[in-house]
């Protein structure tokens, strides 16, 4: 049994992910084409994740890896982007828990998609 994901989200839509850490998701064209896995345990959460995410993405400046691949990529283009995410319900927040449940929620999402697809989301690098 799979991770659960919450419903899509468009990205127009995004300021209303949640500000706590978790996994996200994010798709292009289709909620089921998805270009990037990534995760965050920082203090502004998904939310403040996709927002570099979404700078990078647009301007191709550092600050998310995935973004700046993003921007190579499709040149920029958000259009169309989805973004799903995974919350650590019921896992304790203290970091020396958290942050491994994090980190293996993550690779166990990125490994489905490699069992799926043979390869990785597109703007992931490992």
């Amino acid at each position: 049994m799979g991770l659960h994901l919450s419903e899509p989200v468009y990205w127009e839509e995004r300021t209303g992910l949640p500000q706590q850490a978790g996994i996200y998701v994010i798709a292009k064209g289709d909620p089921s084409n998805t270009v990037y896995i990534g995760r965050t345990w920082g203090t502004k959460g998904i939310r403040g994740r996709i927002r570099q995410f979404n700078r990078s993405a647009l301007t191709g400046q550092k600050g998310h890896a995935g973004g700046v691949t993003f921007h190579g990529l499709f040149d920029g283009d958000t259009t169309g982007l989805f973004v799903s995410v995974h919350l650590p319900n019921g896992i304790d927040l203290k970091p020396e828990i958290l942050h491994p449940y994090i980190a293996y929620a993550e690779r166990r999402l990125i490994w489905e998609h490699v069992e799926a697809h043979r390869g990785l989301p597109v703007c992931n690098s490992e």
